[in-house]
């Protein structure tokens, strides 16, 4: 039997992660031409001032803006399932209470700061002009989530190795118990 106790916490995190994403993916049902004229307005709202008028550029920012909030739909989800199979590897293999917390609690804020990242960016995109601007306006958030995930799992891959191949499959010092 598996035991939470260490992981429960970014394993929450992470199904935080796949609802915002799974919500994103509804509102593209019900909202679709809601969200696209929100986005279109804000771009209008700015035409003149970020655009020099050019429609056509800010349709492409536009057009940029509905793509990423499909990044942030799907980046979300997948980031999420990949934070709880993280997790669960983690408390299945054994690892320290160390390892099994800081990799489940890095990978879930990843998996749901990287989300949060591409909405953002989606949202402010039209109204700043061009999708570089918006990016780089919350890069910090891509940077620190997407740095926090990246760390969980290279420290996940390392250890399954060291794992596999080092320790050949038995309980290690890299485990909680001996």
């Amino acid at each position: 039997m598996l035991d939470f106790t260490h992981i429960r916490y970014g394993i929450a995190i992470a199904l935080v992660a796949i609802l915002f994403g799974g919500l994103i993916g509804l509102s593209f049902g019900c909202c679709e031409d809601d969200i696209k004229g929100s986005l279109r307005a804000s771009a209008d709202a700015v035409l003149d001032k970020h655009y020099s008028g050019d429609a056509n550029k800010a349709v492409s920012t536009v057009s940029n803006s509905w793509v990423y909030f499909k990044r942030a739909h799907l980046h979300s989800q997948t980031m999420g399932v990949m934070a709880i199979v993280f997790a669960l590897l983690t408390a299945w293999l054994n690892f320290q209470p160390k390892f099994q917390v800081g990799i489940s609690l890095l990978s879930g804020l990843g998996s749901l700061g990287y989300g949060v990242f591409w909405l953002l960016a989606a949202i402010l995109a039209p109204g700043m002009g061009s999708t570089h601007a918006a990016k780089e306006s919350v890069v910090l958030i891509a940077q620190l989530s997407g740095g926090a995930f990246l760390i969980s799992g290279v420290t996940v891959f390392s250890l399954v190795l060291w794992k596999l191949f080092k320790q050949g499959g038995k309980t290690s010092s890299l485990s909680g118990s001996s």
